[in-house]
């Protein structure tokens, strides 16, 4: 047995935050991209926090050396502005205002995370027919979820949903 939740919603406000959400992220990416370009990174992944869409690091190559102002991670081994430098400082104001787009961030009354139990957990989002689905793997509190925007899905209805997005030609 799964413990899986499912909420839907076909909110206007929703399905709008949903569909903006993929013109956010492309630009995103372009001011990333100028980020990278600017302190000699460029072409280089980012790694960023799933929970707060914060960019943790950028990928180091090991045969290339430290640019000046950074150094590299000692556990992800990822690059990451040196602190106890001007140039370092300066990378790290603007990696902060280079926070990932998340349409979680922005759905009315669906928390992007949740405490449960001992369990700390991120939904995952996926529109199927015109409808955004949230997925939670085991329950949330039910006072965390506006019900006039929300609906609780069962997970025979969530499942046929899935298999009627799966059959619908890309």
């Amino acid at each position: 047995m799964t413990d899986k939740t499912v909420y839907r919603s076909a909110h206007p406000d929703v399905l709008k935050i949903w569909d903006d959400s993929d013109a956010a992220t492309q630009h995103w990416r372009a001011r990333v991209e100028d980020f990278l370009d600017e302190h000699a990174l460029t072409g280089r992944s980012v790694y960023f926090s799933t929970a707060s869409s914060a960019i943790l690091g950028v990928e180091h190559n090991e045969n290339e050396e430290v640019p000046p102002g950074w150094r590299i991670h000692r556990t992800h081994g990822y690059l990451v502005p040196r602190l106890t430098t001007k140039a370092g400082k300066t990378a790290n104001t603007r990696l902060d205002e280079l926070k990932r787009p998340d349409p979680r961030d922005e759905v009315p009354g669906m928390p992007k995370n949740c405490l449960a139990g001992a369990s700390f957990m991120t939904c995952g989002m996926q529109v199927m027919g015109g409808v955004l689905y949230v997925t939670w793997p085991r329950p949330i509190p039910e006072s965390q979820v506006d019900l006039a925007v929300w609906e609780p899905v069962k997970l025979s209805e969530y499942y046929a949903a899935v298999e009627a997005a799966e059959e619908v030609p890309a």
